[in-house]
C-alpha cells in the first residue's frame, strides 16, 4: 500500500519530544525538565497519560525558560521564566494564571523558539525520511516562507511528493518563491486559514457548549464574512482554500461562506470537520468541497471527546460511513497523530473495508479530479 499523508506539519517533529509523550505522571514530565540546558519548546503532552493536564505550577519551580505543547499544538503552558523571556502582553489568548497559550499566541511563540535554518533543515529531512519509511509517496505539508524554501533547496532529492500547503499569511510570498521551479516532486496545494481551535483546547467552536465547561462553546477564529473575502481572493489568483473547523459552528461558518460566494473551483477543502451532521455533509457535497479527515482521531482522542462533549455527540464525532454512504468526496490524513498511516489506515478499514480505506488514503488522484 502506498500511502498518502493529506495533513502534515513536518516541522513539529523538530520540537518533539517522546520522553514527554511517553510521560505518565507530571513527576516524570518534571525530571525531563530537569535535563535541560536552555531555553527549550518541546511538543507532546496528553492529560490523559498524565492524570493531569499540564500546568504552570508544575513547572514554575524551574528557572530555565520552558514551553511545553499538548499533542494537538492549540495549547501550550509555560513557566514565568519563559513569560518573561517571550516579553509577553496580555492577550484572549493566553491564561497567565494557568500558564496556558492558545492558538495564534500559541504558533508565534513556538516561530520564535523552534529550531531555524540548518537544525530546521536537517530534523526536515530526518522528517522525510521517516515518512517514505512508512510507505508514504506523498504529504500535504503546512508551511511558511521558511520551511518552502528549505523543500524548494532539496528538489530532487526529496524522498516522496510534497504538495506545500501554505499558511495564509504567507502564501503570496511562497507562490512568488514557486514561480517557475514548480514540477517535479514539489507542487503548490490549497491555502490554510483556521476558523477554529481544538476539541482538546476546547476552543473548537460548537453550537451547544462544552460537556465540562459550562456556557462555553469555543473559540470563532473568522467569521462566514471574512472566510468568503479569502475564498474570492485566492480564486482570482487561480488558488483554493483549506479550512480549518473542527466544530459544528465552525463548519457552518465555513459553508455559510461557499454559499454566499458560489465558488468557480471545485473542491476547496475542509479540514477535520469532527462534529460534522447529515444536513452539513450534504451541502459540502452540493459544494463541491473535499473533506480533509483524519480517521485515527476516533481511537486517539476517545477519552478527550468523552469527557468534552459527552457521550451522544462523541458517537457522532467524524461519521465515516455515514460520509462515504453520500458520497461526499474526502481524503483521508495523520496531522501527526501519531505520524504513521497505518494508524488511521487500520481503524478506516474497520469501518469502510480495505478497498475504500485505500481509495480515501491514496491521494484521490486516480479519477483525474486532483486539483
Amino acid at each position: 500500500m502506498k500511502f498518502v499523508d493529506a495533513h502534515t506539519h513536518l516541522e513539529l517533529l523538530s520540537i518533539h519530544s517522546p520522553e514527554l509523550v511517553k510521560a505518565r505522571s507530571v513527576a516524570e514530565v518534571q525530571n525531563l525538565v530537569k535535563t535541560l540546558k536552555s531555553p527549550t519548546v518541546l511538543w507532546g503532552w496528553r492529560e490523559e497519560n498524565l492524570g493531569t493536564p499540564l500546568r504552570r505550577e508544575h513547572i514554575d519551580p524551574f528557572p530555565l525558560p520552558l514551553l511545553l505543547l499538548r499533542i494537538d499544538c492549540h495549547v501550550g503552558v509555560l513557566n514565568r521564566a519563559m513569560e518573561e523571556f517571550l516579553s509577553l502582553e496580555p492577550s484572549p489568548f493566553f491564561d497567565p494564571e494557568k500558564g496556558y497559550l492558545y492558538e495564534k499566541a500559541l504558533w508565534e511563540a513556538v516561530d520564535k523558539l523552534k529550531p531555524k535554518g540548518r537544525k530546521l533543515e536537517a530534523s526536515l529531512r530526518r522528517a522525510l525520511r521517516r515518512a517514505a519509511s512508512l510507505g508514504l509517496v506523498e504529504v500535504h505539508d503546512f508551511v511558511d516562507a521558511e520551511l518552502a524554501r528549505i523543500y524548494l533547496r532539496m528538489g530532487d532529492e526529496l524522498p516522496l511528493r510534497v504538495v506545500l500547503m501554505p499558511y495564509y499569511e504567507d502564501y503570496r510570498e511562497i507562490c512568488s518563491l514557486l514561480r517557475g521551479k514548480s514540477g517535479g516532486r514539489i507542487s503548490l496545494g490549497w491555502v490554510k486559514v483556521f476558523v477554529d481551535g481544538s476539541l482538546s483546547a476546547r476552543t473548537a467552536y460548537l453550537k451547544e457548549p462544552y460537556a465540562d465547561r459550562r456556557g462555553w462553546r469555543g473559540v470563532l477564529l473568522k467569521s462566514s464574512r471574512e472566510i468568503g473575502r479569502m475564498i474570492r481572493e485566492l480564486e482570482d489568483a487561480g488558488l483554493r482554500i483549506s479550512l480549518h473547523a473542527i466544530g459544528d459552528a465552525a463548519l457552518e461558518e465555513c459553508l455559510r461562506a461557499f454559499e454566499a460566494v458560489s465558488p468557480r473551483l471545485p473542491y476547496h477543502r475542509i479540514e477535520h470537520a469532527e462534529l460534522i451532521t447529515e444536513e452539513q455533509a450534504l451541502r459540502v457535497k452540493d459544494l463541491r468541497l473535499l473533506l480533509s479527515l483524519q480517521p485515527g482521531f476516533r481511537p486517539y482522542f476517545r477519552r478527550t471527546y468523552l469527557k468534552a462533549l459527552g457521550a451522544v455527540r462523541t458517537r457522532r464525532v467524524l461519521p465515516l460511513r455515514l460520509l462515504d454512504r453520500l458520497g461526499v468526496d474526502m481524503i483521508f490524513g495523520s496531522d501527526m497523530l501519531p505520524f504513521d498511516p497505518l494508524y488511521g489506515f487500520r481503524y478506516a478499514v474497520r469501518l469502510l473495508g480495505r478497498k475504500k480505506a485505500e481509495y480515501y488514503y491514496g491521494g484521490w488522484r486516480h479519477e483525474g479530479r486532483y486539483l
